[in-house]
């Protein structure tokens, strides 16, 4: 069985996004969606989708109607955190017991792996708790839908973490091991030891 993952990188083309002191969001989310893309590669029957591949701009809408096109597993959005430093995730307040599990398990994944880089973890919210009061994309998706927010670029110490890229292929590389553990789906060369996917 094959999963697909779509993953949205945050903003793009004139939404630049949260901006630090020399970066933007829409770049680092673009950044790091494609090492995600690549670490995903290292495992069997999983493919990826993105919402953007380039510097565009993409609506709301475009980005929620192209997952629910391609009848994606999972949708994925990937941000910088603004307001409050360190890491959280976010899922619709009207999401279900499914979807909530994926949340967990995926951000136990990712804030166990930020720990070690002083980056604390905000706990796992509702979209109720952005500034904007809910995700559009995380209520109209026709497929469990997580956010992830990591890093706030006003920041300077985080700032020059996002900066880092050995740190965003590390940051990636714990994305795509939690996708794998969440749908057992076993490295490339493993396929006797392990599930393909379930």
């Amino acid at each position: 069985m094959s999963i697909l993952i779509c993953l949205d990188p945050g903003h793009g083309g004139t939404d630049r996004g949260a901006i630090g002191l020399e970066l933007m969001e829409k770049d680092v989310c673009l950044d790091i969606c494609y090492r995600v893309e690549r670490e995903l590669q290292n495992y069997q029957g999983i493919q990826v989708t993105l919402t953007r591949s380039y510097d565009v701009d993409v609506t709301i809408q475009e980005r929620v109607e192209w997952a629910n096109s391609h009848k994606a597993d999972l949708f994925l959005s990937i941000h910088t955190i603004t307001r409050l430093k360190g890491f959280t995730s976010y899922v619709s307040v009207i999401a279900g017991s499914h979807d909530r599990r994926l949340q967990c398990w995926l951000h136990n994944q990712l804030a166990g792996a930020l720990r070690s880089y002083g980056i604390c973890d905000q706990g796992k919210r509702n979209d109720t708790e952005t500034p904007n009061g809910l995700l559009y994309e995380l209520r109209h998706t026709k497929m469990p839908a997580v956010t992830i927010a990591a890093l706030n670029l006003s920041n300077p110490n985080e700032h020059q973490l996002a900066a880092d890229y050995l740190f965003r292929s590390r940051y990636a590389k714990s994305i795509a091991d939690g996708l794998a553990r969440i749908y057992q789906c076993s490295m490339r060369g493993n396929e006797r030891t392990g599930h393909v996917c379930t």
